[in-house]
């Protein structure tokens, strides 16, 4: 009986990777797909566009508890911009926002006001927006 011992618990094994489970290769699709189609959904929305109010884009911000939202955000070259930010939750982290490759010093966040910070993109490429502690960040694509 123990030499048929092996063969009896490899069996039930055996017959539930044959049987039920779909092979690595069938399961790969049902796997990748909800990643890809998120994925493609985040792509396909890329980056926040600004609103144009008299000459300047305009972009409502939240500072959460996500970090910022809208994360990537798309500008023009050469045209001013202002961020609305308004933080919407109690921590250090998000009470101050700064663009340090647009010398935008570092501007308080006071929980529930929102607060304009004002600056014009100079030539195209990406920058990134931080929280004062510099763990949170957003990036501006900058097109011309």
């Amino acid at each position: 009986m123990n030499r048929f011992l092996p063969l009896l618990l490899a069996a039930p094994l055996a017959l539930a990777a044959c049987g039920g489970d779909p092979s690595p290769a069938d399961s790969a699709p049902a796997e990748s797909t909800p990643h890809t189609e998120a994925h493609e959904t985040a792509a396909s929305s890329g980056p926040v566009t600004p609103d144009m109010v008299d000459g300047v884009q305009v972009v409502a911000i939240e500072a959460g508890s996500m970090g910022f939202q809208p994360r990537q955000i798309q500008l023009q070259a050469g045209v001013p911009a202002r961020f609305v930010i308004t933080r919407t939750v109690d921590d250090a982290c998000s009470s101050e926002i700064t663009i340090p490759d647009y010398d935008v010093a570092a501007t308080p966040l006071p929980l529930g006001e929102a607060v304009a910070v004002e600056f014009t993109p100079s030539e195209s490429g990406e920058v990134d927006f931080v929280c004062g502690m510099d763990m949170q960040r957003g990036t501006i694509a900058v097109v011309s």
